[in-house]
C-alpha cells in the first residue's frame, strides 16, 4: 500500500511540475525568446532586432503594470487594453521593418490571429 501511494505521489508531482513548465503559452515568451523567432522569420538585421527586442520589452512591461492594476486578464477592459498595446507593438514594429519584410509580418500576424480565433471557437 505505501508503495503505491509513493508512486502516486511522484506520479503526481511530476505532473504538476510538466503542468507548470509548459504554462508558459505563447503569450508568455520572454522578450528575447520573442525576438530570436522574430528575427530568424524575417532575417532582422541586428539594428532591427535590438529595435525589436526594446518594443517587446516594453509592452511586456506595460502588460504587466496593467495586470498589476487590478485588472485582470478575463476582464473584457483589460482585453481590449492589452490588444491595444499589442496593435501598438506590431505597428512600431512594421515602421522599422523593409518592405519583404513588412509583408513576411502581415502574413506572421495573420496566422497568429487564426490560431487566436480557432481556440476562441474551441472554448464554445
Amino acid at each position: 500500500m505505501f508503495k503505491k501511494t509513493l508512486l502516486l505521489t511522484v506520479i503526481f508531482m511530476f505532473s504538476i511540475s510538466t503542468f507548470y513548465a509548459q504554462g508558459r503559452g505563447e503569450g508568455a515568451r520572454t522578450p528575447e525568446e520573442r525576438t530570436k523567432q522574430l528575427t530568424e522569420q524575417l532575417k532582422l538585421n541586428k539594428d532591427q532586432a535590438k529595435k525589436v527586442q526594446a518594443i517587446f520589452q516594453k509592452q511586456q512591461d506595460e502588460m504587466k503594470k496593467t495586470s498589476k492594476n487590478g485588472e485582470g486578464f478575463g476582464d473584457p477592459g483589460s482585453r481590449d487594453k492589452m490588444r491595444e498595446k499589442r496593435e501598438e507593438s506590431n505597428k512600431k514594429i512594421m515602421n522599422i521593418l523593409n518592405d519583404k519584410q513588412k509583408a513576411e509580418y502581415k502574413k506572421i500576424l495573420e496566422e497568429q490571429r487564426k490560431r487566436m480565433e480557432e481556440r476562441r471557437q474551441n472554448r464554445n
